[in-house]
Parts: structure tokens; sequence; C-alpha cells
């Protein structure tokens, strides 16, 4: 009985406060029962033991409907209908108010409703019913009363859900759900509806009256960057609600691509970027015209670069091979002028010995003389920028021994302490590239014998990267190998900052009718445009910068930053960021890139995180790679007096030499809120320039949202840009 008028759905909104009690009741009347008894019961006589009736009455804003379920007792038959009806309703004082008679009223699964006019809450209500059962019918006057309660109302009194979450993160959203108008519990359904669908399941919640029930939707995933309203709504109450109109709250949740994770430190310093300068550039070998040196020079240091590497060459400016006799004092010059231009644009400078053929013959001789040359850039020519030394160029690939490799740097180390440069200037070991893995050249061993052999003395690491335009995988390949090397495999105590010294992307040695230059061509003939004057370079250069500060790298150096002859081997050099001086000094593409990352960026500040972060993001051994999909890529640095700036591009524009129309919206979450930041890019147009796209405030949840041609790269930033 007590089922039949649960499913009941008119009865069940009316009764369902009584199921239990009616139950109760049944079960009371019904009494235990001899385990052996064999005839059915009878039906007592006395209305007191046949049947019981329950009445309760609610109350909505213009009706009270008063509801009855009767029970009988085993061996009395179900209630169908109600022969006559008697209501009396009473006033607060006691008082008469009313009287209603029914009669022939049905009773299905002995329950009955009567729609009364208003009755107050909390008035008292007195019932009368006839009822008839049997064969031969028989009447049993039942009596009950009940007093007036109000509906229940139930309401999202509150949503809980974070102000911003990204794509890939789903969200726990929280429901408190309340009945506020104190009499009734109700059972409803909370629905989260997004805005076109549901997003779960809905949840079922029975809140007792005047309470307070919190219900959790866990994981809910926002899979679209934009601001997501989430809707929550109470739904199929039971019993009916006093008032449907206040059923729902929402609660917007900015959604976006990527966020910022400020406790996420990727590098507690950096030591910033830049180029590698040629020592040669006021040597005879280059012989510029005197005349146009100013202008270059005032371009390299409206430049400013952060970190900069510069050759010293004992044979070219030493004599070491005796073959320069005539030019070495001109070069040796030259090679000081050139640390000067570096330290005058402010950078922090690096002094690669390049080549060992003499030197390992006697270490302590020629690191004397090393450290002598340091001493005088330092002390003598107060170029305090002077920060690093470095031993051999890509060793590995030489002839150099570990040993002897090992002697060079003892030898150095002593020769600075003796002089008093030690803390003045550290050393970095590597320059490595990576050759055959697992042999005696490749850059593990290298980097097996420095940690056991001269920890102590190496301050920091260093690798060479170069990759092809069209090969983009090997400079990902490169970084998150050599991130992996030294994050990972390298023990605690041998973890240091790592730098690249050199790195650059390569064109095609050969193009058309052109006369064969290394690295120098885009594959276009029969335009066999050069790679350095294209802003195709400029993205790749640019994306590797992000990529490094993202997997911890403490600096890197391009190859290079202006025209001059190291050596006479001239068709070797392709990678000029500056033209010859028959071109004016022209500044190529690449130079605008980085002087708006290096006007936004400063030495020093942090590299923080930014999410996602997903495990083709994460620095792999070379052997076991996760290629990176095409994406946004984006890096985050920080300032100590809280400047913030963001740096990133969209790779899919990685093969793009002129603009397709496209691009890609960027949505980044974790900002400072309501800051405002400057959005500058570089190559907008296509023509490699930068400019100023918009001033932008993000919202009240740290949200900035924009779109950048996908052939650009961007910074948004807190810092001033001209």
């Amino acid at each position: 009985m007590c089922a039949k008028v649960w499913r009941s759905r008119r009865l069940g909104m009316l009764v369902a406060p009584l199921v239990v009690l009616v139950a109760a009741a049944v079960a009371a009347a019904a009494g235990p029962q001899s385990a052996g008894a064999a005839d059915p019961p009878t039906c007592p006589s006395s209305t007191d033991l046949a049947y019981s009736m329950s009445v309760s009455a609610l109350t909505g804003p213009k009706t009270t409907d008063l509801a009855m379920v009767f029970a009988a007792a085993p061996g009395c038959a179900g209630v169908t209908e109600v022969t006559k009806l008697q209501i009396k309703t009473f006033q607060a004082n006691g008082k008469l108010a009313g009287v209603r008679n029914e009669t022939d009223l049905m009773a299905p699964g002995s329950a009955a409703i009567v729609a009364l006019g208003r009755v107050e809450r909390g008035l008292r209500i007195e019932v009368q019913a006839h009822v008839q059962t049997g064969r031969p019918p028989r009447t049993y006057v039942l009596r009950g009363e009940a007093v007036s309660r109000l509906r229940p109302d139930l309401v999202v009194a509150s949503v809980q859900a974070p102000l911003q979450t990204i794509t890939t993160r789903p969200v726990d959203v929280v429901a408190d759900v309340a009945e506020v108008n104190g009499d009734t519990a109700g059972t409803a359904h909370v629905v989260l509806a997004g805005l076109i669908a549901p997003l779960a399941d809905p949840v079922e919640v029975t809140v007792p009256a005047g309470g307070h029930v919190a219900i959790t939707f866990p994981g809910v995933a926002l899979p679209t960057a934009t601001a997501t309203e989430l809707r929550l709504i109470v739904t199929d109450a039971m019993p009916a609600e006093y008032d449907t109109t206040n059923n729902a709250r929402s609660r917007t949740v900015e959604v976006t691509k990527h966020e910022l994770v400020s406790s996420k430190l990727l590098v507690p310093s950096l030591a910033g970027y830049g180029f590698q300068f040629n020592g040669h550039l006021y040597a005879p070998i280059t012989n510029p015209p005197a005349a146009t040196l100013p202008d270059l020079e005032s371009k390299v240091k409206a430049l400013e670069p952060q970190l900069v590497r510069v050759f010293y060459n004992d044979n070219w400016e030493a004599n070491a091979d005796g073959l320069h006799a005539s030019d070495w004092q001109q070069n040796l010059a030259s090679f000081k002028d050139a640390v000067e231009l570096a330290n005058a644009s402010g950078a922090s400078i690096v002094i690669a010995y390049q080549s060992t053929t003499k030197a390992k013959t006697n270490a302590t001789l020629w690191m004397d003389r090393f450290a002598d040359v340091l001493k005088d850039l330092v002390v003598t020519g107060a170029l305090t920028n002077v920060r690093w030394a470095t031993i051999g160029n890509e060793p590995n690939s030489t002839n150099l021994t570990l040993t002897q490799y090992h002697q060079l740097y003892d030898a150095l180390h002593a020769a600075l302490l003796a002089r008093g440069l030690h803390d003045q200037i550290g050393l970095i070991g590597g320059d490595l590239v990576q050759l055959t893995e697992g042999g005696t050249s490749g850059h593990r061993a290298w980097f097996d014998y420095m940690v056991t052999n001269m920890n102590d003395v190496i301050d920091a690491w260093s690798e060479h990267i170069y990759w092809n335009y069209w090969d983009h995988f090997r400079m990902e390949e490169r970084l998150k190998d050599v991130a992996y090397l030294v994050r990972q495999e390298l023990p605690e105590a041998a973890r240091k900052p790592t730098f690249v010294m050199e790195y650059g992307v390569r064109g095609k040695n050969a193009c058309g009718a052109e006369t064969t230059v290394t690295a120098a061509y885009y594959d276009d003939p029969p335009a066999c445009t050069e790679l350095r004057r294209m802003s195709l370079a400029g993205f790749h250069k640019v994306w590797f910068t992000v990529v490094s500060a993202q997997l911890g790298f403490d600096g890197a150096s391009n190859w290079d930053l202006y025209w001059a002859v190291y050596d006479k081997t001239k068709n070797n050099q392709s990678y000029w960021t500056i033209g010859p001086p028959e071109e004016g000094w022209a500044l190529y593409p690449t130079y605008y890139a980085f002087q708006l990352l290096f006007q936004t960026t400063a030495r020093g500040w942090q590299v923080v995180g930014i999410d996602p972060w997903g495990e083709d993001d994460q620095a792999t051994r070379y052997d076991t790679p996760h290629p990176d999909q095409l994406e946004q890529e984006l890096a985050a640095y920080r300032g100590p007096d809280g400047q913030l700036t963001v740096a990133g591009l969209d790779t899919t524009g990685s093969t793009l030499v002129a603009p397709n129309g496209e691009s890609s919206s960027y949505s980044i979450g974790g900002l400072p809120p309501q800051t405002t930041f400057t959005l500058a890019l570089w190559n907008a147009t296509g023509d490699g320039m930068n400019s100023v796209a918009a001033t932008i405030t993000t919202s009240g949840a740290g949200v900035a949202r924009f779109d950048v041609p996908l052939q650009a790269a961007f910074v948004l930033t807190t810092v001033p840009v001209s």
C-alpha cells in the first residue's frame, strides 16, 4: 500500500512526508502473527482497531492541499472511497473558521486529497471521514487533525567553484541546497547545466525543513576556453514546492587554455638571452668601413642583449701558432673592443677560449696567459660584465682528450684564484654537441667525466643545439634530452645552471645556381632566399627560447649577431642577425624578435611555470622521445618588483613564410586580476617588425584573452614597451 502511495505522482507530492508514519501505523495495526496460524484474520468491528487515518496539510501561495492516508488492519479491506467527509478549519484564536462537506470522494491507493482555500500556516484543521468497506458494507468513522504547514521551498543557497580553470583541469562544483520555509522537508533533483546541455548527471537530495545539504559534482569537465556559466537548478521537488521561481543559481568560471602557476619556479634567476659577438669585428680580416661602425654599435646597444659570448683564440689573438705575427696585436685589440661593446650593451659576458690545440700541450702556461687576458678585461678595462669563461669550443668534437680538458680547467681555476678573479668569473663546462650516444665522444660520456672529476671547479654547464628549419623535432629532442640529462640523470650535487651557448636554425647549403654557403638557404628556387633574412628564422629562434625556458635552461646565446669574419672559411658564415656594411648593417627579422624579448625580460628575473604541462612537454631522453604536438607555447617571466611578461607563439605557424590570414586565440589565467598589460607583437603583418597591438586589462579572475596572427609571436607584459 505504501509503495502505491509513493509511486502516485500527484499523491506522492502531497503525502510523501507521511509515508514512514503510515508504514509504522500499518505494522502496528497488523500486530504479531503466530507462525502456525492457518486461518486468515478477520476485520475487527471496532473502528479504532480496524482503521487509522493520518492527515497532513501543505499550504502553498494560493491553496492548501489536505491529504488523508488510510491504513487497514489485517483482515480489513483497503479504503478506496470516502462516503462522507467533513473538514473544519479554525482561526488562530481557536474559533471555527469554516466547515466543508464532501461525499463520495475516491481514495485510490488508500489516500485522498482535497484542495482547500488557503489555510494560513500554523492553523488547525479537523477531519471526520466515513469509509465503507466489506460485504455487506460497513461504515467506519475516522477522525484526525493536522496543522497547516508551508510547502517546502528549496533554493540553491550558494555555489562553490573555482573562479578560473584550464580546459584540461576538471573542477569540483559544490552546491548548498537549503529549505527556507522551515516547515516541510523536500526531496528533489539538482541539475548542473551548462550553456547547451547538462554537465553532469542529476543528484537527488533530501533537505530537512529549515536545513541545508551540500552536494558535490566532482570532476566536471569544461573543455571550451571561454567564460562558462554553471547553472545549478532544483527540479522534480517532492512535495511540490511553495515557490519554483527561485530554484536556480549561477556561477561563472573563466576557462582558459593556459594558466600561470606562480608557485612553479623553473629558473630562480635568469642569466638571460643573447647572441654570439664576433671578436674579429674590428680586425683586419673583417675590415669593415670604419665610418659605418658607429651605426652598427648603436644598433647593438639598442638591442640590449642580456647574455653575450665572445671567442678568444690564442692563435689569432696571441700568435700561438706563429702564423699571426703581423696582425695578432690588432686581432687582440679587436677582441677587447668587441668585449667592450658587449659590456656597453649591458650584457653578461662569457669569454670562450676557442681553440685548445696549443693550450693542451702546456695547460698551466696558456691558462695563466688566458687569466691575464681576463684580468686585463675586468680590472684594467673595468669591463665588469665579464662573468664567465669556458675552454674549448665543442671540445668533444675535437681531438682534445678528457684528461687534457680536465688539466685546462684545473689550471684556469687556479689562475683565477691567484688573481682574485674566482668570485668575478665562473667557469662553464661543456659547450658540447651530442655526437654518437654511448661513444667516448658523446656528450653523456663527457658529462660523466666532468661530474666525477671536475665538479668542484665547474660552476655551470653548456651545450650547443642546431636544427634544420624543416625538422623542428630535432630542436625539441635536443632541448629535452639535455634538460633530462642535467636535471634528472646527474646527481643532485652536480645540478648547476645550464646554458645553451650556441643555437640556431639552419637552411640548405645549396640552392639553384647560388654559391654554396653552409646552412644559408630557404629552399625556394629560383629566389633562393637566405634564411637569415626571413621571419621564419626569427620564429624558430623565439620558439627555441620559449621552450628552453619551459625546460628550465638558465640562458641561451644565439649564433650570431652581426656580420664579421672569424677566419678564412667565409662560406661557413650565414647566421647573422645584422647584415653586412654594404647593406647598411641591415636589421633582419630576428633582431626585432629578440629586441621585444630583451625589452620585456631581464637578467635575474624568475621563470615560472605555465600549465597545462603534458607528457609531450616534459624533458625526456633522446631514446625515449615524446614529440610535442604543434600548439601554443608560452613562457612566463617575473621580475623582482612585480613585473610580469608572458611570451609565446603558436607553432602551427612554424612553416609560414607569409601571413595566411589565420590567427590563434589565447586565453591565460593565473594573472593578477584587474591589471593592465600591453600586448606587443612581432611579425604581426609578416614584415618582421614589432608593434603594440592592444592594452589588455585582466578580468576579476585574472584572465586575459587575445588573438595573435599565426605567423607572429607576442609578449603580454606589464613592462612599458616602446
